[in-house]
């Protein structure tokens, strides 16, 4: 989860540095999706007909949550708002979606730090939109309802991976895939446009090592499989750590300062997500207990 948390930093950064170069999303999907892909496929190539086994909503969240659809929206919120928001709300919100969904969609109870943690998220969320109608910028508005369904589908792909049974490697596989698929309709419907020949290769390279390498492999597969051994609400909760690593990188990369309110917003979303996701037990007894709820599922 830590080598997760050290990529998403990178996969925001690299997302909000397409915006400044000739770069199109597409490229960037491109890049992202086919080396781990073509890695994935020979990878499974025995676990084909497991994975088309596997009940098809599952297999739907997982290619809509965490593949291309996720990626081309995250994209787009990020063209409207700073690195800091952007990485804020969509790993940020996400323990508030995912407790959402499980208590309308699978009935489950949530406990008062539960109710506590998610107060913070939706205030330091509010934090976030208030400033954008302080300054005056109906963008950066439009860039949080944005990143907000970003996040809202991510949650489903945290949720769908832990039911479906795929293992970490198998659900890097779908990702992967179907993102080639869709970009390959994609590119035939004339809905998106290539530059990746014309564009610099030193910045070619740059997204590669982050997006091709860092996110499509060793990110698909770290995050997956921290899924499966710690359940979806504790990996949601840590991913409220990429925030803080993301903007920390962003003020030398694209002279972005952080205001108070930016600090302040952040800080409720972290905690509230570590509160929301119980990660900090409140005693011995209630840690045992946990420990014995996960292994007993």
């Amino acid at each position: 989860m830590i080598i997760t948390l050290l990529i998403w930093s990178g996969f925001f950064l690299s997302l909000r540095a397409s915006s400044h170069s000739n770069l199109t999303t597409a490229d960037i999907a491109l890049i992202r999706f086919v080396p781990a892909a073509l890695l994935f496929s020979w990878l499974c190539r025995h676990k084909f007909k497991r994975i088309l086994q596997t009940p098809k909503r599952y297999l739907l969240l997982i290619c809509w949550g965490a593949g291309l659809p996720y990626f081309l929206i995250a994209g787009q919120g990020l063209q409207y708002v700073p690195v800091a928001d952007g990485a804020s709300l969509i790993p940020g919100i996400l323990p508030l979606f995912v407790s959402g969904i499980a208590v309308f969609c699978y009935r489950e109870t949530i406990s008062p730090a539960r109710k506590a943690g998610l107060i913070l998220i939706a205030i330091g969320v509010v934090g976030f939109v208030a400033k954008s109608f302080a300054a005056g910028q109906p963008g950066m508005l439009l860039g949080y309802s944005i990143l907000l369904f970003a996040s809202f589908s991510w949650a489903w792909f945290t949720i769908a991976m832990r039911l479906s049974g795929l293992s970490a490697m198998e659900g890097a596989a779908v990702i992967a895939i179907s993102g080639c698929l869709l970009l390959t309709m994609g590119a035939l419907s004339g809905q998106m446009s290539f530059n990746l020949l014309s564009s610099d290769h030193h910045e070619v390279f740059y997204h590669f090592l982050v997006q091709g390498v860092g996110v499509g492999i060793v990110s698909s597969l770290c995050y997956t499989m921290a899924i499966s051994r710690l359940g979806a609400e504790v990996s949601a909760a840590l991913g409220s750590f990429t925030p803080v690593l993301a903007a920390l990188m962003a003020i030398p990369l694209f002279s972005e300062p952080l205001s108070e309110q930016t600090m302040l917003a952040m800080a409720l979303i972290v905690m509230g997500a570590l509160a929301a996701s119980e990660v900090l037990p409140v005693s011995h007894s209630n840690l045992l207990k946990k420990l014995r709820r996960q292994r007993a599922g």
